[in-house]
């Protein structure tokens, strides 16, 4: 059995703060988790069923690890993702979900904000005692333990409030550096697809007018060849037939005279 469900007592001071804190929880509440996103955050989100504004062009100097360090196709990382019927993910790829945790455990180490004991240690300590399967004394055990050092209800909230804030503001970044990302890496190619096919459309519409062309050249040369032959049919034949009726004189003259 671990220490803290050794130590597990009355929570009789937990239920003192608790309702301490009772009549504020019901005049206020606790701020977005997350900062709102920056228009680079919403570069790429699918449409509405209104047509949304144009997109304020990214960030030139938006950077992320995971974006500037890491190649823009899934499968040069060596991850298979996992997607529902529908096409969806269904579960974060190994690197992201260790991202968030090296993310936390980095702040908790360096920010000054996280100095002593608040809400990560308080997530990890609850690992100790998960053999007590009632939730309520679980998350009562690990605060009243912690309690002695330094642990308030106000500490584990506001530092658990600053977590979010912090993978809020880095969801912020990796989505301003995709954007960038987004649009040097796929808009300039799509940019070049479209030219190009507005070039093979023109190309096309070129190429069936030179059909057209050549077909009535050919139509006109036909009719000429045809024409042409004619004549000259009609000539030589006109010729040897001239030529038989002399021939056939000089023969009747040298037989006459």
């Amino acid at each position: 059995m671990s220490f803290l469900k050794q130590l597990l007592t009355p929570f009789v001071e937990f239920d003192e703060d608790q309702k301490k804190q009772q009549a504020n929880d019901n005049k206020t509440t606790a701020p977005s988790s997350v900062p709102p996103a920056t228009p680079a955050a919403a570069a790429n989100t699918p449409a509405a069923t209104k047509a949304p504004a144009a997109p304020a062009a990214p960030d030139p100097n938006a950077q992320h690890p995971l974006i500037n360090s890491t190649p823009g196709n899934v499968a040069a990382t060596g991850q298979v993702p996992t997607y529902s019927p529908a096409g969806t993910i269904t579960a974060p790829l190994p690197e992201h979900a260790q991202y968030f945790e090296k993310l936390i455990d980095n702040a908790n180490a360096t920010n000054p904000i996280f100095q002593g004991t608040d809400y990560k240690e308080f997530v990890d300590s609850k690992v100790d005692i998960d053999d007590i399967q009632d939730e309520a004394i679980k998350y009562r055990t690990a605060y009243n333990v912690l309690k002695s050092t330094g642990l308030t209800r106000e500490k584990l909230l506001s530092t658990g409030q600053e977590y979010l804030n912090l993978i809020g503001r880095d969801m912020n970044a990796f989505q301003g550096a995709h954007a960038l990302k987004y649009q040097k890496e796929v808009r300039q190619k799509e940019q070049q697809i479209q030219k190009k096919t507005e070039e093979l459309q023109a190309l096309t519409q070129k190429i069936n007018a030179l059909k057209t062309e050549i077909n009535q050249l050919t139509q006109d040369i036909n009719l000429t060849k045809d024409s042409l032959n004619t004549i000259k049919s009609s000539y030589l034949l006109a010729g040897e037939n001239k030529q038989k009726e002399i021939e056939t004189e000089l023969q009747k003259i040298s037989q006459y005279f």
